[in-house]
């Protein structure tokens, strides 16, 4: 069992949820055990051996998007492959260049907002 600490949990959460697709890992608070963090596998499998039911949203087996993330230049991202294909001809025209440019300069002033 790999241990993480709860303030390892604020500041590594993708490290602990990989950790948790291979083996139980144990979050301390003050040197205690305070949760435990499973696969949603083992989750189902543990669930499944006590007889109790294993709600919905852990049987899916695949992941799914609830809503499309919004585009800050307008394609469709409910179809991630169109919208790349749509993304590629766009440039490739040139039809986009000004809204590109636009966004590239909203992200560098994000990114200036953050090197501050």
């Amino acid at each position: 069992m790999i241990i993480f600490s709860s303030l390892d949990l604020q500041q590594r959460t993708g490290d602990i949820q990989r950790a948790a697709t291979t083996e139980p890992v144990l979050i301390t608070s003050h040197g205690k055990p305070r949760s435990i963090v499973l696969s949603a596998e083992e989750f189902r499998r543990l669930k499944e051996k006590a007889g109790e039911d294993v709600p919905a949203e852990v049987l899916q087996t695949s992941s799914r998007t609830l809503r499309a993330p919004n585009d800050p230049l307008g394609y469709n991202m409910s179809d991630y492959e169109t919208a790349v294909d749509r993304m590629i001809e766009d440039v490739r025209s040139g039809r986009t260049a000004a809204a590109v440019e636009a966004e590239l300069g909203n992200v560098r002033r994000l990114f200036a907002k953050v090197a501050r």
